[in-house]
């Protein structure tokens, strides 16, 4: 790729090679660059690291629980025993 600068941006590139914070105009245009790079933001990892958490919760709290039920009888209706409808 070819990139024709204008006259100013240069200066503006050699003015911070000269301050000796670049070694290179690559590192001039990763620093100015980096803005543009898609990154995942803070608040996603952050609801990711969050629902990662709930999901070892549930399987904590659902550690040793046995669904036995009689044989001949629906989940529904073992899941509503004992209720009054």
């Amino acid at each position: 790729m070819t990139i024709t600068l204008s006259p100013e941006h240069e200066r503006i590139i050699q003015a911070q090679l000269a301050t000796g914070q670049f070694r290179s105009v690559e590192e001039v245009f990763e620093k100015v660059l980096a803005p543009l790079k898609p990154q995942a933001s803070a608040a996603t990892i952050d609801e990711k690291g969050k629902a990662h958490a709930a999901a070892e919760r549930i399987q904590d709290l659902r550690k040793g629980v046995t669904l036995e039920r009689p044989e001949g009888i629906s989940l529904r209706d073992y899941a509503h025993l004992g209720h009054k409808y």
